[in-house]
């Protein structure tokens, strides 16, 4: 495939005045759903800077790649001109965002946000143009409003639909609780919009019915409801369907080593390599037919180019996720694995035992034994109860030591 430098030259560009038909096209691959697509291309014909929208709650200060994923997207916008508004989420963050919850977020202090924001802004600041954008705390002027225009809203909300969430269903089911807080949770982004006057919103596909209420806001309002854009939740690195996640050890952490994250990025189904494609790289829906083409003749090159570009994506240099393929093809594809690559575990009765703690779960580690994926150097499988010492190879990246 003959996108790898071409895709690479596109994260330095500036993409000022560029066609507002080529612009959609690199949009397109990165949404997976949207409300009031049909009056984005208009208004970007009519060369207006439009106000894009993205808000988060600092709930942690630890990012994976899939937190990256929508603001990939923001940053396309902020290449082609248009304002950003950044909201930190300090006021909704000691609600909580009650998507896909089973159970109410612990209350955040005012400390801990600040603290969680400044890993935020540091590990997304290493993907996108984060200085550029215009940053807001939505505390300023939420912790001003009147419960006269608060309730002026609400008696236009109907409370049965907001019920119907998938997720507040479940709790119902489960006997967990839902607050009145978390019901107002989408009413109270919506007051954001509306104090900055919002074009476009994105999101990943989890704040669905959170901006469903941002529009419906704006509308009651008497304003047009803005575009919500969402972009998918990213999967994670087992295949198995579910999203990426830290608590299920499918995630790529953002302060992982680029040889952590190639190797991850390497480790992923085939299953995954256009979507995380079309999630990570800046790629037209006019080369999705060549990227497709290019997956299935030759899926293991497909996913030494994803990692690349991941790496160049985060250092802006290409050369450095070269210099990590060069090194993945060295100890892997050349088999010259030495100790000083291991991690070194000392044996603990078995393999199992002495391996455990080196994984999220048991059960994980007893699917690699279940899978046949624990071998040798020699690539001789080795089962759980065996007391082997020398080096051992977990999947398709993890090395150990075992002394």
């Amino acid at each position: 495939m003959k996108l790898l430098q071409p895709l690479f030259e596109r994260i330095n560009e500036d993409w000022s005045g560029i066609d507002p038909q080529r612009f959609l096209g690199f949009i397109t691959p990165k949404i997976t759903q949207a409300l009031g697509l049909e009056r984005l291309m208009p208004l970007l014909q009519e060369g207006k800077r439009l106000n894009i929208k993205f808000g988060v709650d600092p709930t942690s200060d630890r990012l994976h790649v899939g937190h990256i994923v929508p603001m990939i997207l923001v940053d396309l916008f902020r290449k082609s001109g248009h304002h950003i508004d950044f909201i930190v989420g300090d006021f909704t963050a000691m609600i909580g965002d009650p998507s896909g919850r089973d159970s109410a977020r612990s209350v955040l202090t005012s400390g801990q946000i600040e603290q969680n924001m400044k890993g935020f802004a540091e590990q997304a600041g290493r993907f996108v143009g984060m200085n550029q954008m215009k940053v807001h705390h939505n505390s300023t002027w939420l912790n001003k409003l009147a419960l006269s225009d608060l309730f002026g809203h609400l008696q236009k909300i109907n409370a049965t639909a907001a019920m119907q969430r998938d997720d507040f269903r479940k709790r119902a089911q489960q006997d967990q609780p839902v607050s009145m807080a978390e019901l107002m949770y989408g009413l109270l982004m919506g007051f954001d919009s509306l104090e900055l006057g919002t074009t476009v919103e994105i999101g990943g596909l989890d704040q669905f019915l959170n901006i469903v209420q941002c529009r419906l806001l704006m509308e009651n309002a008497g304003l047009v409801p803005e575009i919500g854009l969402f972009t998918p939740l990213i999967e994670g690195t087992d295949g198995t369907g579910r999203k990426m996640s830290k608590s299920l050890g499918n995630a790529i952490p953002v302060t992982a080593s680029f040889e952590d994250k190639f190797g991850k990025v390497m480790s992923i189904p085939d299953h995954l390599i256009i979507p995380w494609f079309k999630a990570f790289t800046l790629i037209h829906q006019d080369e999705l037919g060549e990227l497709e083409a290019f997956v299935t003749e030759n899926p293991m090159e497909a996913k030494k180019q994803l990692g690349v570009l991941l790496i160049a994506l985060e250092t802006k240099n290409l050369e450095v996720g070269m210099e990590e393929r060069k090194r993945f093809e060295d100890r892997f594809s050349r088999k010259e694995i030495s100790e000083s690559d291991c991690e070194i575990v000392a044996l603990n009765g078995n393999l199992f035992k002495t391996l455990r703690p080196k994984f999220p779960s048991g059960n994980e580690l007893r699917r690699m034994f279940d899978q046949q994926a624990v071998k040798n150097l020699e690539g001789q499988m080795l089962s759980p109860d065996q007391s082997f010492t020398g080096i051992v190879k977990v999947g398709k990246r993890k090395l150990f030591k075992v002394s």
